[in-house]
């Protein structure tokens, strides 16, 4: 079968999956040739860029059958999957915990929590439908996936993302997030939708500079993006994050460069949440809308800068009911159970929300005992300092399996920071590793169980 043949088979594939919604936004037809890239992109507490970038050639013509439209609400659908360096190091520590009784969701439900959930890119790349390639493809990643007792709450890692859902101004196309939700269990009550506004992964209509955006016509797109990408999702989505990363290290608790500030200005941000708070009074919709930030997760100037956000916002009427904490760690360098506690509660104080949004502890390659020792202990503290505060809602790892994890791509010689691994590889059975135990014990209120000592 021919690249085009895949392609347009994958695009059939995914519109059979996806949601019919007929008559909503412009229907395109169109012939295209084009690069498929994806972009995975976040920020580091080290202030690194992350990025993990696969391309893959496509075709796509009319004559061949391989355009689509979605119940009319797109264009011809452009994603990716990301994939990140499949390192496998062997294993020294693994959880004790069985596959039956309590799980983490069973856990932070009986704790409190709304949900203990999981993020997931699939699909961001439709031809894995075809080729049979990917986590979607992968029987023993979507078992755990729809696992209800350890995940009761999905985010899509990207596909929901602006490069995604409006390729082209006033064109939008939510073939993906439809599928997602779609091949993701349906007793899964809470899916966080991510993201409406961030600085990257940006449709070139957007960045390019011949553009030439002033105030008034950046906001308008952003205005127009935020309201219909709200009101089309509508209560699917428990939650958006609505500005994601818009604060900076350097220095601390600045706003972030990128298009939206060095155009708009700061403004952007309230522009922003007063659309999505559009879009969920004029469809009377239940959406929680967040901030979502790394660096954010102990007090300091950049959560400082957050709690100016969450005021002002609140000060001037602007709907806005929870920050997210994304929490990509360092092993060994993670804030401590108290610290994680304070910053949480200087939230809840403001009147908001928080949850742990993209939760992560990396290490260094290869592990041994000690380090994965360190790793458990990581997540036990993040997760007990969520469950000692009553505004903390639940708990998201950034992905779960090893195996499809972005971080051995991003950071070279690093990596093993999931939950799960497949010491035999892609489509072979899961082992769960001491950082799940790690979760679960701070999810059941036991004290640490130090691995080494045992």
């Amino acid at each position: 079968m021919s690249v085009r043949s895949l392609v347009a088979a994958g695009f059939a594939a995914s519109a059979a999956l996806a949601s019919p919604n007929p008559g909503w936004g412009k229907t395109v037809t169109e012939t295209c040739t084009e690069t498929v890239v994806q972009t995975k992109t976040e920020t580091s507490v080290q202030m690194m860029t992350e990025t993990s970038m696969v391309t893959q050639s496509a075709s796509c013509s009319g004559s061949s059958g391989s355009t689509m439209t979605s119940g009319g609400n797109g264009s011809t659908m452009s994603t990716t999957m990301s994939s990140s360096s499949r390192t496998r190091p062997s294993t020294t520590l693994t959880a004790t915990a069985t596959a039956t009784g309590s799980g983490l969701n069973d856990a932070a439900e009986d704790a409190g929590k709304l949900y203990f959930g999981t993020a997931a890119d699939i699909p961001v790349l439709i031809v894995a439908v075809v080729l049979g390639t990917g986590e979607a493809q992968d029987p023993y990643y979507m078992r755990e996936f729809n696992n209800t007792h350890d995940f009761g709450q999905a985010t899509p890692a990207n596909i929901m993302k602006f490069v995604y859902t409006e390729p082209e101004q006033g064109v939008f196309n939510f073939t993906g997030g439809d599928y997602f939700l779609n091949i993701t269990d349906p007793t899964k009550n809470y899916i966080r939708c991510h993201n409406l506004v961030w600085g990257s992964q940006l449709p070139t209509w957007i960045t390019n500079p011949a553009t030439n955006w002033t105030n008034a016509t950046l906001s308008a797109a952003l205005h127009n993006h935020v309201y219909t990408t709200v009101s089309y999702f509508g209560d699917r989505c428990y939650a958006w994050d609505v500005v994601n990363e818009g604060l900076s290290d350097n220095p601390a608790g600045s706003y972030m460069e990128n298009i939206w500030y060095n155009v708009i200005g700061p403004e952007y941000i309230p522009m922003a949440f007063a659309a999505a708070q559009q879009a969920v009074e004029d469809n009377d919709l239940g959406v929680k809308l967040y901030y979502n930030d790394y660096n954010i997760e102990y007090l300091g100037n950049k959560s400082l800068a957050a709690q100016d956000i969450v005021t002002e916002l609140k000060g001037r009427g602007i709907q806005i009911d929870g920050v997210g904490l994304e929490s990509h760690f360092i092993a060994g360098s993670t804030p401590s159970q108290s610290a994680q506690e304070d910053n949480m509660r200087a939230f809840v104080e403001l009147g908001v929300d928080v949850a742990v949004t993209e939760l992560d502890v990396r290490l260094s390659l290869p592990p041994n005992a000690t380090t994965e020792a360190q790793q458990k202990l990581d997540y036990y503290n993040t997760v007990a300092a969520c469950v000692a505060v009553d505004g903390c809602v639940g708990i998201t790892v950034w992905d779960f399996v090893d195996t499809y994890s972005w971080i051995p791509g991003t950071f070279p010689g690093q990596g093993y920071g999931d939950l799960f691994l497949q010491p035999d590889g892609a489509d072979t059975p899961l082992l769960k590793k001491a950082a799940y135990d790690g979760c679960l014990e701070a999810l059941e209120g036991e004290d640490y169980n130090d691995p080494l000592s045992t």
